[in-house]
């Protein structure tokens, strides 16, 4: 009897030991509370720069630039902070780790990087196209077709820059001012836009263009308008009604895509 009881003690102390064990184990990998750390690996994020980015010590304009990052710089965005409005939208995005000195760089200027699987340039988000053989704006949400229409795009001697671009700003209303001098065959007069989406710097914009009754192919040419009478394409901006310009302004953020390509 006494060797069972001997026999059974031992057993109950190896279980108690395992268990104990066990427990030991569980905790060993369970986060501690208020740990943030797994938290913020899941709120970072990959990016790239659209334009020459500033980097500042904090969200505005008026803490100190530590660093200029070149366009399609990649970035990892730790967090998002309100700060200073600049283009329509207050947020800036930190690119330093929580645990270090602070960096940023404004929201307008960084947009989330496509992996591998979104190659596609229509395939993800929201992008828009503008095919000038076609004189045509394609607007396509995860790869769907969700809005097109015609466009006049920049005349000969003042063509439309080609390639992929961001929107980097958006004015509702603004006057745009010519850059060429009275007596030049390219001046203009101030002239009020409704709606205006900036997506290469030097002022290339998409924007309506009230003046003109008729958009689509041949209007980049030396046409007949309605409207307008006898008249060029555009100094280089893609031009449209004022209605899809402000479908196109209300669809697409700050740091949409914008492919615009010759076919």
């Amino acid at each position: 009897m006494e060797d069972t009881m001997r026999a059974i003690s031992r057993k109950h102390i190896a279980l108690i030991m395992l268990l104990a064990f066990l427990v030991a184990l569980t905790f060993s990998f369970a986060p501690l509370p208020g740990t943030s750390a797994t938290a913020q690996a899941a709120a970072t994020w990959k990016g790239i720069t659209i334009n020459w980015s500033n980097v500042r010590r904090g969200s505005s304009t008026q803490y100190a630039v530590v660093s200029v990052y070149a366009p399609n710089t990649s970035v990892t965005v730790y967090a998002s902070v309100a700060g200073q409005n600049i283009w329509g939208s207050p947020y800036w995005y930190r690119v330093s780790p929580l645990n270090s000195a602070p960096l940023y760089i404004y929201s307008g200027l960084v947009v989330k990087a496509q992996s591998s699987s979104q190659a596609s340039p229509y395939g993800s988000g929201k992008v828009i196209v503008v095919v000038l053989s076609k004189q045509w704006l394609y607007a396509y949400d995860n790869g769907r077709q969700v809005f097109n229409t015609a466009i006049t795009s920049g005349r000969p001697s003042l063509p439309t820059p080609t390639g992929t671009f961001h929107v980097l700003r958006k004015l509702h209303p603004t006057t745009f001012y010519s850059p060429w001098p009275p007596g030049s065959p390219y001046y203009y007069p101030p002239t009020f836009i409704n709606y205006a989406l900036e997506f290469d710097w030097g002022g290339y914009f998409l924007h309506d263009a009230w003046w003109h009754g008729i958009f689509g192919p041949g209007t980049n040419g030396w046409h007949y308008d309605p409207v307008a009478g006898w008249t060029w394409g555009s100094h280089g901006c893609v031009e449209m009604s004022v209605k899809a310009a402000a479908w196109l302004y209300n669809w697409a953020p700050v740091g949409t895509t914008v492919i615009v390509k010759s076919n």
